[in-house]
């Protein structure tokens, strides 16, 4: 799996496959690169997919200190070592790290997709109060757990996403990694709620975006999209029927879609 060497000295570990444009996915939290290989297998020819693990994640090495910007930084590494401008694409957590990747590097970026970003700053970027004070109550209650040594309330975080009794009804060996992942899990979130991008950086970035959220994801995830749809001034909003936040796994087709229409604009 070739890699990048960061300022730093760490390695950020990527997938790459195809010919063409750049184009770079970025992986949720907990999750590595290889999310995306089900969306890959329907993105149009002409792509170079790069799918990084972010740092901390599958291959690549954890940063000293981490936070959104810091993964945004070492993303933003991999997009300025192209020779071409890209197409930049990230779900949950990653979509987050995706949209302050672009806007630090905005010249080398052609177009950006967000799948259900956990972007709760554009919320109060947006004045979107009562969805934002309800997902920071719920999030805050998790990370306490987490921190606190009980990996188990790493339930918390998926029956929000995905419904009361969502974690339950997985495989076993799918709730084991969850657990085992929920202390990195919760220090994403913790960022997510941390993040200070200004009103300014976003309206600065005139490139074309789409957020796309499921039909039957959580209200906030429709909050967040409308919010970043108004504070980005060439974002598009889009619904996917019947999407929830799993929609890399169970949409791939409507997700490859909207990128390829995205690089089509």
């Amino acid at each position: 799996m070739p890699a990048l060497t960061l300022s730093d000295g760490s390695r950020l570990a990527y997938g790459e496959s195809g010919a063409g444009t750049p184009l770079v996915l970025v992986h949720g939290s907990p999750a590595e690169g290889r999310a995306w290989g089900r969306v890959a297998r329907h993105l149009a020819s002409g792509f170079r997919v790069l799918t990084p693990d972010m740092p901390g994640y599958g291959g690549s090495d954890a940063l000293p200190a981490p936070g959104t910007a810091a993964m945004a930084a070492a993303v933003g590494a991999l997009i300025a070592a192209q020779d071409a401008p890209v197409w930049v694409a990230g779900h949950s957590y990653g979509g987050n790290v995706a949209l302050h990747a672009a806007l630090a590097q905005r010249a080398r970026v052609k177009g950006l997709a967000l799948f259900e970003p956990v972007f709760f700053r554009g919320l109060a970027l947006d004045g979107e109060r009562t969805e934002l004070e309800a997902a920071r109550a719920h999030f805050e209650d998790y990370v306490r757990r987490v921190e606190s040594g009980d990996a188990a309330a790493v339930y918390r975080m998926i029956d929000f996403w995905f419904g009361a009794g969502a974690f339950a009804g997985l495989p076993p060996p799918v709730r084991g990694f969850l657990e085992k992942s929920a202390a990195k899990n919760a220090a994403d979130v913790k960022a997510a709620f941390r993040e200070t991008v200004a009103a300014a950086d976003l309206a600065a970035f005139d490139r074309p975006a789409f957020v796309a959220h499921g039909a039957k994801s959580p209200p906030v995830v429709g909050a967040i999209a409308a919010a970043l749809a108004r504070l980005l001034p060439q974002a598009e909003a889009v619904p996917i029927a019947g999407g929830t936040h799993a929609m890399l796994d169970t949409h791939p087709e409507a997700v490859a879609a909207l990128i390829n229409r995205l690089a089509a604009a």
